[in-house]
């Protein structure tokens, strides 16, 4: 596997999937055609322990294990539906795990780099920025979080993204408990993860349509 190529194992990871259920396969190739999930990959450590936060059917999980095979990664996500078909995919336990939690009230475990790919807009605000805390508590001094979100902006590119959203979530493929999304603006996205404990910059994603950025977040040294 070494030397791979991200869609590759995007294709690999993808394959995992034949035996889920109509949805879920369908959720998942819908997901590999919009994430871009190479551009995010590219900036999660090569090695070491990765904790997937949100991860829903555990795609993204499988694509970093598909890409690395020095990546040791954990995916979690509170619906046990969507972790139950995360678990049909796994084909290596030791390295690839799945597991419910509330990712808002229960902290990861200490990890060498945490992602969180899509999930942060369908919580409230002050909840994001608790998840971004409980993955700062679960970091060392200088590791990695990777983030993709999307921002609220004066954009035409705005008004395309919320209403793929509400596309998805009428369609049943996004799970919303809430009557709206939750997208800060960059200035609202960055206080949150400079009062978490995060040095952070942020990357335009490539050739997308929608208002998608990444935050690549290190955890600040701690003061004297």
């Amino acid at each position: 596997m070494a030397g791979a190529t991200t869609s590759a194992a995007l294709g690999r990871a993808l394959r995992r999937y034949v035996d889920a259920p109509l949805v879920a396969r369908l959720f998942v190739h819908g997901r590999a055609f919009l994430s871009d999930f190479a551009v995010i990959e590219r900036y999660v450590p090569r090695k070491g322990f990765v904790v997937d936060l949100g991860c829903g059917y555990g795609l993204f999980a499988c694509v970093l294990r598909e890409t690395s095979p020095t990546r040791r990664v954990l995916g979690i996500d509170r619906d046990p539906r969507r972790i139950a078909v995360a678990r049909g995919a796994i084909k290596d336990t030791q390295w690839l795990r799945f597991e419910t939690g509330d990712i808002v009230t229960e902290a990861p475990p200490r990890c060498d780099a945490v992602t969180i790919v899509d999930v942060l807009y369908l919580l409230p605000l002050e909840q994001q920025e608790r998840v971004l805390r409980s993955a700062a508590g679960a970091l060392g001094e200088g590791a990695p979080l990777i983030v993709k979100a999307q921002e609220a902006r004066r954009d035409p590119r705005y008004a395309l993204t919320y209403a793929q959203e509400l596309v998805t979530t009428g369609l049943g493929l996004t799970r919303r408990g809430r009557e709206r999304f939750f997208f800060p603006s960059r200035e609202e996205a960055l206080a949150m993860f400079e009062r978490a404990g995060f040095l952070v910059d942020v990357v335009e994603m490539p050739r997308r349509p929608y208002t998608d950025v990444l935050y690549l977040a290190r955890r600040a040294p701690a003061k004297a």
